[in-house]
């Protein structure tokens, strides 16, 4: 199989693959390719055409067939921007999640299209910069936003023609999988990819592992509540939207990380602290060499101001 530059494959199970995310190259985010026996699916499109045209080549070369479903799990460009490479299979997602594409994804390469000088001024941050933590975190977002300017002019809206409501069930041959969604969580509204004979989860950005999870979109309550109840589930191997492959352990190191940022938010807003001083508070120990630090302080923020 040829090594593709914007991922690498982790196989979970038989006919089970984890593609991990190489930073910097246009995927952005890791998605997953599943042999349920006479069908595939595919979890997530990465955030460029480019990246989900290896991505596509990949699980035909390792499945022997075109996929049959692709699931978007949210809105957010990094998880669905390569849809168009999979225009002929059936794209699945919630309702909200449909809405959201309509609106976000080309609201977002028109203004890509208009502001190419952003990408000189990211550069010219990159090179200022003198913290080693910011300047990757800008490096990478930098090499993620170049190569979607580079697919804008080939990039096409291309919606889930498939909605579901709260559980969708696939049955294949292999195993079976089943699509769960829990409202708005990170996003407007998260969907899971759950194997019960496998006990692998595809979770997509409810759960980063290793790097800061921005919820400044979501609902973090019901997030932390999510996570409550997808630990029913019992599973042994645990795919993140960002980051590597966990364990069912990371479900409760994700959790914490949401309870502690509530209570940091907490504990500066009766000490006076405000938004605009709230650069002053250290990232805590357990997350202190996470990546993309800046979402922590975004985060924070957020929480301040509700």
């Amino acid at each position: 199989m040829n090594i593709s530059k914007y991922f690498s494959l982790q196989q979970l199970s038989e006919g089970v693959y984890a593609a991990i995310s190489t930073p910097g190259t246009g995927s952005w985010a890791n998605a997953g390719i599943i042999d349920i026996g006479g069908q595939t699916i595919i979890f997530d499109t990465f955030a460029t055409p480019s990246a989900a045209r290896d991505f596509r080549s990949a699980a035909e070369e390792l499945t022997g067939r075109k996929a049959s479903f692709v699931i978007n799990s949210h809105e957010h460009i990094d998880h669905v921007h390569g849809n168009q490479v999979f225009s002929d299979a059936s794209i699945i997602s919630t309702y909200q999640t449909r809405q959201q594409i309509a609106v976000r994804q080309p609201n977002f390469i028109d203004m890509v299209k208009k502001n190419t000088h952003y990408l000189d001024q990211m550069r010219n941050e990159m090179k200022q910069e003198t913290n080693l933590a910011k300047r990757q975190e800008t490096e990478t977002l930098l090499g993620e936003y170049t190569a979607i300017t580079n697919d804008a002019d080939r990039s096409t809206l291309t919606l889930p023609s498939i909605t579901f409501i709260e559980k969708m069930i696939f049955h294949g041959t292999r195993r079976s999988a089943e699509l769960i969604t829990c409202g708005r969580c990170h996003s407007s509204s998260d969907s899971f990819l759950y194997l019960p004979e496998d006990k692998i989860l595809f979770l997509a950005d409810l759960m980063h592992i290793g790097c800061h999870a921005d919820f400044r979109q979501g609902d973090i309550d019901n997030w932390i509540n999510s996570l409550d109840k997808i630990k029913l589930l019992d599973a042994r191997v645990v795919v993140a939207g960002h980051g590597i492959v966990g364990t069912a352990e990371e479900l409760t190191v994700m959790q914490n990380y949401l309870l502690d940022l509530k209570k940091l938010a907490y504990d500066w807003s009766q000490k006076d602290g405000t938004t605009e001083n709230v650069h002053e508070l250290d990232i805590p120990g357990a997350y202190k060499d996470y990546l993309v630090p800046s979402v922590f302080y975004s985060n924070l923020r957020f929480l301040l101001e509700k």
